[in-house]
């Protein structure tokens, strides 16, 4: 293996308990009727990225523009309630070093905002050092978000590796699609709300990964 792919933020840190209260707050911000149980936000997170998340769930009962302002409303509360302390996921720090010694390129291929990703990048600054990603991609370096693959081959492009010599992460199925779609193997780290069949490349730690680049 040359590269190593963590494909979303929930693959770093659980964060969805924290996503989930953002969207409540931004929806009474806005004097939304709309509340996010953990029972459903679980059901939408099978839509991956945030706008289209929102635009499935209004049904085209409110303009895209309300759209905007309450993903923009959902991301300052998400940075509010990210700075009162995360942790990275099991094994994640270990992961890193371990790729870092085995020169391994490491990417951090992501469909979110770079907002988000500065507002992870401050909040793990104690257990993580974003600047040991190779690459870290946005929503902006692609036209077609998650789960469509490009930004899988973008990443192999950009790293200089071919497909079959990469490994990914995701914490979703339909993320985890993403990296299939351009032929990378792609293990299943299950974030707390995903929704899952049963799914050959699961993992419930990340030690599997270490074993393989060892």
């Amino acid at each position: 293996m040359k590269a190593l792919l963590f494909g979303s933020i929930g693959v770093i840190a659980e964060t969805s308990e924290l996503q989930r209260q953002a969207y409540n707050m931004a929806f009474a911000e806005h004097d939304l009727d709309w509340y996010w149980n953990v029972a459903n936000y679980c059901r939408l997170l099978n839509e991956p990225g945030g706008v289209k998340r929102l635009t499935s769930y209004a049904s085209g009962k409110v303009s895209p523009d309300l759209i905007h302002s309450i993903h923009q409303a959902k991301e300052s509360f998400f940075e509010t309630l990210l700075m009162q302390g995360i942790a990275p996921r099991a094994g994640v720090v270990g992961c890193l070093e371990h790729c870092a010694r085995q020169n391994i390129k490491v990417g951090f291929i992501t469909t979110t905002s770079q907002r988000n990703i500065d507002n992870l990048a401050k909040a793990l600054s104690r257990h993580i050092d974003f600047g040991c990603f190779d690459l870290i991609t946005t929503k902006q370096d692609v036209i077609e978000e998650k789960p469509n693959g490009a930004v899988y081959q973008l990443a192999v492009t950009k790293l200089g590796v071919a497909p079959e010599d990469a490994v990914a992460i995701e914490d979703t199925e339909p993320n985890q699609e993403a990296a299939l779609q351009e032929q990378i193997l792609c293990y299943l780290y299950a974030g707390e709300y995903a929704t899952t069949r049963h799914n050959i490349n699961a993992v419930k730690n990340l030690d599997i990964i270490s074993s393989q680049i060892s």
